[in-house]
């Protein structure tokens, strides 16, 4: 008996056969056995569906360094970082100029590490490549895969920096999380901090996908985008500092607010809730 994958993708199979029509193909197998496969299967066709925006690395999270930092600053700043190719910028975050590969920067320092003056970043950053943000994975991946590239620079219809992609963001939509030594310890990079046994301290701006993802919670993320955003559609209004809310199971308290920015927010999960 085939299985999903070979019964979909098999040479008999219409090459015209569209995506409703792989739907009902993949209705039709039920059980444990084809259960994770038929699962990854219906991720990879929610592909087409969903944009680049949706599962990016907002810039508000964006670890990134000014081009101008002296290289031994440099060197320090990445040397326990969990990512392997970090923004530069020049003047402002927003003004992204180059991407920087660490393994290469230590490379360099190393050859020259008794003269870190002459290790030039200009000449070790590639050019940053641009995509607009409402490009849907299914085509970023081919994007990827057609120029060998891992990481792109996401901008809105205005040019104006939105986030970071890469392969992985994408891979994880198909296959979940992919774990690594570093998860735990870049938690507080990337806005999340736990503080308790259900509980953990969040920026406003970590994406709401993010946290469904890594922590096998169900916030809706239908009419918002990050944490910030959804307290402000779940109130309709702009939370005071100390306030706290209940929605769904969960405990929200406003831990600190800047102007009208929701900066970080407590969360406090339902002892059933599945947490990773």
């Amino acid at each position: 008996m085939f299985s999903p994958l070979a019964k979909i993708f098999s040479k008999n199979k219409s090459a015209k056969k569209d995506l409703a029509d792989l739907r009902e193909d993949l209705c039709l197998y039920q059980g444990q056995e084809s259960s994770e496969e038929k699962e990854m299967l219906e991720s990879v066709l929610d592909l087409a569906e969903v944009e680049v925006y949706d599962v990016m690395n907002h810039r508000k999270n964006l670890f990134s360094i000014d081009i101008a930092t002296p290289v031994a600053e440099i060197i320090d700043k990445v040397k326990d970082c969990p990512f392997s190719r970090i923004p530069l910028y020049k003047g402002k975050q927003d003004n992204i100029i180059g991407i920087l590969r660490v393994k290469e920067l230590l490379i360099a320092a190393y050859e020259n590490k008794n003269n870190l003056k002459a290790v030039k970043i200009e000449k070790l950053m590639s050019k940053p490549w641009f995509i607009p943000d409402n490009t849907s994975l299914l085509k970023q991946l081919q994007l990827f895969r057609a120029r060998r590239e891992h990481f792109a620079i996401v901008v809105d219809e205005y040019g104006d920096l939105q986030g970071i992609v890469t392969l992985e963001d994408i891979l994880e939509e198909i296959v979940g999380d992919i774990n690594d030594e570093y998860d735990v310890e870049c938690l507080d990079t990337l806005g999340i901090r736990k503080v308790g046994e259900q509980s953990w301290l969040i920026n406003g701006q970590v994406p709401l996908r993010d946290l469904n993802k890594k922590f096998n919670w169900n916030i809706d993320d239908e009419n918002a985008v990050t944490l910030a955003g959804y307290l402000l559609e779940a109130t309709q209004s702009i939370p005071q500092q100390g306030q706290k809310f209940n929605f769904d199971g969960f405990e929200y308290e406003i831990i600190r607010r800047q102007k009208n920015l929701l900066c970080q927010i407590k969360v406090t999960a339902p002892a059933n809730s599945e947490n990773k």
